[in-house]
């Protein structure tokens, strides 16, 4: 079997933000970390990049309201113009409000889809799911994965390193 990496359980978040920060100071740079909430800085130590999300939700608004916007202006202009009690064919009062609904369903989608593909889901499996230690049944314990790709990675000196810097198990993982 193929190893995918080394995963190390931490009993406490601080423990393993200092493990991360240590490690990323040692030259490693492919990591996880897995906690059963958010730990405030740990993406920061894992080194990871600002989230584009908010400008895909910012576009699914601006597209939904747009195109719902010109689909009215269509019907009503172009293909069924009907003068109702002498109104102005593009009446654009009630359509913003109907345009202002279609944006907030286009920011909800992008956002939705936006999160799915931003995480990786949907993910049926991961390696990590091969290691004994790695489960919430026995308590939320706190992650920290190396992964055998790591160019700085040798399975005995990482190993110790992550033993000293307060891991209460250190395991394999099989790929």
């Amino acid at each position: 079997m193929s190893l995918y990496g080394i995963i190390a359980a931490f009993a406490d978040p601080d423990t393993l933000t200092q493990a991360v920060s240590a490690m990323r100071d040692k030259g490693y740079r492919r990591m996880d970390a897995f906690s059963p909430f958010e730990v405030r800085g740990l993406a920061d130590s894992l080194g990871m990049r600002k989230t584009r999300l908010p400008w895909a939700v910012l576009s699914g608004g601006a597209v939904g309201a747009v195109l719902v916007y010109t689909l009215m202006l269509y019907s009503v202009e172009i293909d069924y113009p009907v003068n109702v009690g002498g109104r102005p064919l593009h009446s654009w009062p009630p359509f913003l409000v109907i345009a202002f609904e279609a944006g907030i369903l286009g920011a909800a989608l992008a956002g939705f889809f936006g999160m799915l593909w931003a995480n990786g889901l949907p993910q049926y499996y991961h390696p990590v799911f091969n290691a004994a230690t790695f489960t919430y049944a026995r308590g939320g314990k706190f992650y920290l994965l190396v992964e055998a790709a790591d160019p700085k990675y040798r399975k005995g000196v990482t190993k110790r390193q992550l033993t000293r810097l307060g891991a209460e198990t250190v395991e394999e993982v099989e790929a």
